[in-house]
């Protein structure tokens, strides 16, 4: 089984062994027909969109170097006994009926049902943004729609977590949001309400302590009126209870 990790690194495994492709450029070709699969790429619009800034005949020659390096990493074929590439002379292909584990792929599946099993394994593959230390312009818009995706899954994964009063799970993923950066603060205000719940108003002030840290650092704002609210509502309820 082909096992493929974009997110938050690059990662190839072909039945548990690592599979080698050194080349940088074979990797981006690899990451965008994966993100594409089953879509015919026509040559020269890859050759462009990966090295814009080589000329016509140079990006051809890139492309063929990098595809050689993928084909060698992954051989297709009956010998190989998967069939992962569908390439003539005018386009190139990922053949989408390959059997491929794809992170991408199960971060954007919808759930399965109502539970928390198909929620809780979506938001587990998100390791980090997509193809960190590649900068193709390409990967730009691709990697905030999957940025965005998360950070939605994962908010309503604690929604549902704070309802089910999970509160050690809601401790557990809000920390991991937090850990990918960006200064979330529905992944702060789960926090609260967590260690509130379980009486610990010491920890409440030190993660809205934190909140405001973090914003003014990655952001130069202060928390929205929603999380200065909760804060000094749990505060209260502390006080109330003589903590």
């Amino acid at each position: 089984m082909l096992e493929i990790r974009l997110l938050g690194q690059f990662d190839v495994k072909l039945d548990g062994a690592p599979v080698d492709i050194p080349s940088r450029p074979a990797q981006s070709l690899l990451a965008y027909l994966l993100l594409n699969p089953g879509v015919a790429h026509r040559r020269e619009r890859l050759a462009g969109l990966l090295w814009p800034e080589a000329t016509d005949a140079n990006s051809r020659g890139y492309l063929r170097k990098a595809l050689w390096h993928l084909r060698k990493g992954l051989p297709s074929g009956p010998a190989a006994g998967s069939d992962y590439w569908l390439v003539d002379d005018i386009a190139i292909a990922f053949d989408s009926n390959a059997g491929c584990w794809l992170d991408t792929r199960v971060l954007e599946q919808p759930p399965d049902g109502p539970g928390l099993e198909a929620r809780l394994e979506r938001v587990g593959v998100y390791r980090g943004e997509l193809l960190p230390g590649f900068y193709d312009e390409w990967l730009v818009l691709e990697r905030e729609r999957l940025h965005a995706l998360f950070e939605q899954q994962i908010g309503q994964l604690l929604e549902s977590l704070v309802a089910a009063r999970s509160w050690p799970a809601v401790l557990e993923w809000g920390e991991r949001w937090i850990a990918l950066g960006g200064a979330p603060e529905p992944a702060y205000r789960a926090l609260m309400l967590a260690h509130s719940r379980q009486g610990n108003g010491t920890a409440v002030a030190a993660v809205y302590q934190r909140c405001l840290q973090s914003l003014a650092r990655e952001l130069g704002v202060e928390p929205s009126a929603h999380t200065q609210a909760l804060y000094t509502q749990l505060r209260v309820g502390a006080t109330g209870r003589g903590q």
